[in-house]
């Protein structure tokens, strides 16, 4: 019997030794969705969204062919209750060859007519070309600490016909939990 429980004891130790520990089983406070290919022109189509809503809220958007142009931007429209339509907060940024300026804002139902920007929001944007990547780092302070988040993202080009949603115009994500 003392053999047996050795041998269980150094599988189990085995298994845990082999993830590591930057190779922990995936989390709950993650996931990530697809956007349709090729359903807008490639400097703004959205292939890919990933949420984090961990420590903070990560979004990272990637683009089909990111590239450097005057204009074209993004938002991050975001849902915290649920009980109400549409999203109550918004991270918005340029996405352009000369730097940007970003912003969180609180808003109602998909308008930015009354939009309450966040002035002491810990907000961060990051846009890689070589990547086709975007992302957005939010304190959860700024939205009130959310237990879940759904997310819609918005990316525009320098024309208004040049847009794209994921994972549709108005359409949220799965919720994300902490």
């Amino acid at each position: 019997m003392h053999r047996l429980t050795t041998t269980a004891l150094t599988s189990v130790a085995a298994v845990a030794l082999s993830l590591g520990p930057g190779l922990a089983p995936a989390q709950a406070d993650v996931t990530a969705f697809s956007d349709r290919a090729n359903d807008a022109r490639p400097t703004v189509d959205i292939e890919r969204v990933r949420v984090n809503n961990g420590q903070r809220i990560v979004v990272t958007t990637t683009f089909d062919n990111l590239r450097r142009s005057a204009t074209g931007g993004i938002s991050v429209y975001f849902d915290t209750r649920g009980f109400d339509r549409g999203p109550e907060y918004r991270a918005a940024g340029g996405i352009n060859a000369q730097g940007t300026d970003w912003q969180a804002a609180r808003i109602e139902n998909w308008r930015a007519r009354r939009a309450q920007l966040l002035r002491r929001c810990d907000i961060d944007m990051r846009v890689s070309f070589s990547s086709d990547k975007a992302t957005f780092d939010i304190a959860r302070r700024c939205f009130e600490r959310p237990g879940r988040v759904r997310v819609a993202v918005l990316a525009t080009g320098e024309h208004a016909a040049q847009h794209d949603w994921a994972p549709r115009r108005h359409r949220f994500s799965d919720w994300v939990r902490r």
